[in-house]
């Protein structure tokens, strides 16, 4: 009888678990403006990455040790 039980809750169950699985798409819907609004920020972002020198400017703006290293080339460990 128990062997019953058990079999006839692995029949039950794991339909369940295999109808949950499924996908039924994203839990938060988006709105056509603010996918409209996602494309045009990531179309202005690859195209200031496509410009000339975009990553040296980058890199520059966001080094907060600039001023603080010593110029030239040292090749020195310490």
């Amino acid at each position: 009888m128990k062997k019953f039980v058990i079999a006839a809750t692995m029949i039950l169950v794991f339909p369940v678990v295999a109808h949950s699985q499924q996908g039924k798409g994203p839990l938060t819907a988006r709105t056509d403006a603010e996918t409209k609004r996602d494309k045009e920020i990531d179309k202005a972002y690859q195209d200031a990455m496509k410009r000339p020198g975009a990553a040296k400017e980058q890199a520059s703006q966001s080094d907060p040790w600039k001023t603080v290293r010593p110029s030239g080339n040292n090749d020195s460990k310490n």
